[in-house]
């Protein structure tokens, strides 16, 4: 039975109904549903974060703003959604997981009804599913889509990180990393559910493009090893990769890697950050296999080793990378 709660005149309804999700939205409460009714003020279709903002009807004549934050542009692209979807005025019926505080007008989009009978949601497993082709790939070259895992790889290495990189965590301050469009490190972002496409070049040459990453990252495959340094400020998030081929694996080596705050999952990274990768295709041709093995004497205790499997998905395209920074920050908002 539905339990109505009065969240605000006509934002109401609340049920228990956990639901996954690609990123991790710990500002909701995830066990709880409710409804936003009321009308659109303004729609901003964005990354990394969807932002709709909506009046809602208060007794006495007077509204209250709500701010309903949902995925990716890239992943609501894929799942309908447009620039033009909503308008300023739209009546709509929103279906939300509300913020813990519940001071707060604010929630995660689920799905959105409008008074056209349109319904536009969010990708839930069902189209997950229907992302799955299963269609062999010749070679590692393609479009592929990371069944998500990287919770998994941070639960692994998280009790790895030593005393330094608790210290420098607990020190850090100002606005967080995913708040000014500083992505996820590797080999962390390798597990989230976001399109990647790799391409061979040339012989020497390989480009894997992320839907996360502002530039691809360039494997160097002419023999070539690691310079002995890079300068700092020549540094990337993704490192300087080199790779072979033994038999049908590509293997990358990766060294020179930027200094990043959470860079091992949600520990610091370093200079001495190393990242070796094995990439395979599954016997079948579907899927590929990311076996990992990280090092980080800096700031973990142990190397940790993990596999990542990535789903052959030719009829999807890759989006290009965006991050809008007022859209990154947008969580961090108070209120109206």
């Amino acid at each position: 039975m539905v339990r109505l709660v009065r969240l605000a005149p006509l934002a109401v309804a609340m049920a228990s109904a956990p639901l996954t999700a690609h990123h991790s939205f710990v500002a909701f409460d995830q066990e709880k549903q409710a409804f936003v009714r009321g009308a659109v003020t303004e729609y901003q279709f964005r990354n990394p974060h969807t932002y709709i903002f909506v009046d809602v009807p208060m007794e006495g004549g007077e509204s209250a703003r709500w701010r309903i934050e949902g995925e990716t542009r890239n992943d609501l692209y894929r799942n309908g959604w447009r620039d033009d979807s909503l308008q300023p005025g739209d009546v709509v019926n929103i279906r939300v997981q509300p913020a813990r505080d519940p001071a707060r007008r604010y929630a995660r989009l689920l799905d959105l009804a409008k008074a056209d009978g349109t319904v536009l949601a969010i990708p839930n497993a069902e189209d997950e599913q229907g992302r799955v082709v299963n269609v062999p790939a010749a070679s590692l070259e393609g479009v592929w889509l990371p069944i998500q895992s990287f919770f998994e790889f941070g639960a692994r290495v998280a009790p790895l990180a030593n005393e330094k990189a608790r210290a420098e965590l607990a020190q850090q301050t100002g606005v967080p990393r995913r708040a000014r469009c500083i992505d996820m490190s590797i080999p962390q972002r390798l597990g989230r559910a976001h399109v990647y496409e790799i391409e061979f070049v040339s012989d020497d040459l390989i480009l894997i493009h992320g839907e996360d990453d502002a530039e691809p990252r360039m494997i160097f495959m002419d023999g070539r090893g690691h310079p002995e340094s890079i300068p700092d400020g020549e540094k990337t998030w993704t490192g300087h990769s080199v790779g072979h081929w033994e038999g049908e694996t590509l293997v990358i080596d990766t060294r020179h890697f930027r200094d990043h705050p959470e860079g091992n999952s949600a520990g610091p990274s370093g200079s001495e950050k190393h990242l070796v990768e094995r990439y395979t295709l599954s016997e079948d041709g579907t899927g590929l296999n990311i076996d990992f093995t990280l090092e980080d004497p800096e700031y973990l205790t142990a190397p940790v080793s993990h596999t990542y499997v990535w789903q052959h998905s030719p009829h999807i395209t890759r989006l290009p990378h965006s991050c809008d920074p007022e859209s990154a920050l947008g969580y961090l908002a108070e209120d109206e």
